[in-house]
């Protein structure tokens, strides 16, 4: 697998230094390369209720890359009117080493409007207002307190138009659906999709004020075989992002609510957020949550940290209809040079209570520092 990451990094530089002699026209595109190298090293340790024998808490240590380093080429015409991305996610894991898609997407942009198709993610639950919680991807998928407060929809093909002013801005997406499979029980049936995954965003901007509400929407169909029946249910999700800068203070805020997220929004639990099938019929189960978190930035230094809340509730379960999750992290990363910084984290999970039991689903917490080159 080292080999293969060697070949792909090695493959993308010699074309990206091939293609400007390969056009008619050298001088009608440019193009410019990017990476992210990142390290974590840190102690994570688990409650017993998340352990294999359920008796005795477990801690360990954990090196390694966390999958969202990465490898990046950027393309444009001369005008800017034209361009595109391919970046690639290198993960190392031993004894594994991974190469995975994160973006390849075109675009065409219009005076004020912009067409855009590929795999990416758009401003439905926006990276740009993502918390800085960055250590432990590998050990416990945390990243950016995903699913822990933070909803992210993630990188799906799709195409996107956009219109945007520098205060005010437009975006519907066609996209497909991550989840295409049935709820737990449901069997001799086929998936079907009316429409694609789409969402609606718009964007606000005044002064130091910035939000991008939007709203997902994708409908799942099951044509029924023999010995089932047809049913359908939907995943929905509507965000409030809320960023705000003064000075050396950032302040960062997201609220989201919807249904049966799991699978289609990842990184929450397949467990607690898909939809339940009861008999014949599909009951929902509903989400809500978001997090804040501030940043404070002392020339090379920052102290940030933040606290993110998930709400789950389902009427088929058995002891209560709900059931509740926090995480929470702080962190006081330092920038040594324009490409290098490390980042100091301390991360804590409570798992809330099993809604069919009523017993305590356990606790983790993270402690590390990730070494980040950036170029």
């Amino acid at each position: 697998m080292k080999k293969l990451i060697m070949v792909v990094m090695a493959g993308m530089l010699l074309v990206s230094l091939a293609l400007p002699a390969m056009a008619v026209s050298p001088s009608t595109y440019t193009f410019e390369m990017a990476a992210r190298m990142l390290t974590d090293i840190g102690w994570q340790s688990k409650s017993e209720e998340l352990t294999k024998n359920q008796s005795s808490e477990v801690g360990t240590w954990f090196v390694n890359m966390p999958g969202h380093s990465y490898l990046r080429a950027r393309f444009y015409s001369v005008d800017k009117n034209v361009g595109g991305r391919i970046e690639l996610g290198l993960k190392s894991l031993q004894p594994e080493a991974s190469v995975s898609l994160r973006y390849a997407y075109g675009y065409w942009r219009v005076g004020k409007c912009r067409i855009l198709a590929g795999q990416t993610d758009n401003w439905f639950g926006s990276l740009a207002y993502h918390v800085r919680q960055y250590v432990g991807l590998n050990e416990n998928s945390h990243l950016l307190l995903f699913g822990w407060g933070a909803l992210w929809p993630h990188r799906v093909p799709q195409v996107q138009f956009t219109y945007n002013t520098d205060t005010w801005g437009v975006q519907f997406a066609l996209e497909e659906p991550r989840n295409k499979g049935t709820w737990g029980g449901a069997t001799n049936v086929d998936t079907t999709f009316i429409m694609p995954r789409m969402t609606l965003t718009f964007m606000f901007k005044y002064g130091a004020f910035m939000t991008h509400p939007g709203i997902l929407f994708v409908k799942h169909d099951y044509e029924a075989g023999a010995g089932a029946s047809d049913e359908s249910w939907d995943t929905l999700a509507i965000v409030l992002p809320i960023k705000f800068t003064a000075g050396a203070f950032t302040l960062k805020f997201q609220g989201h609510w919807g249904k049966n997220f799991a699978t289609e929004i990842p990184f929450y639990s397949t467990a607690w957020t898909s939809p339940v099938l009861s008999g014949s019929s599909v009951e929902d189960t509903t989400i809500w949550g978001g997090y804040l978190a501030g940043e404070y930035s002392i020339g090379k230094i920052m102290v940030t940290g933040g606290v993110g809340y998930e709400n789950w509730s389902n009427d088929t379960w058995v002891t209560e209809d709900e059931t509740t999750r926090w995480g929470a992290f702080v962190a006081v990363p330092y920038q040594f040079t324009k490409n290098f910084s490390v980042h100091p984290e301390f991360s804590y999970y409570k798992y809330g209570d099993n809604p069919n039991t009523g017993n305590d689903m356990g606790n983790e917490w993270l402690l590390g520092v990730q070494f980040r080159f950036v170029f």
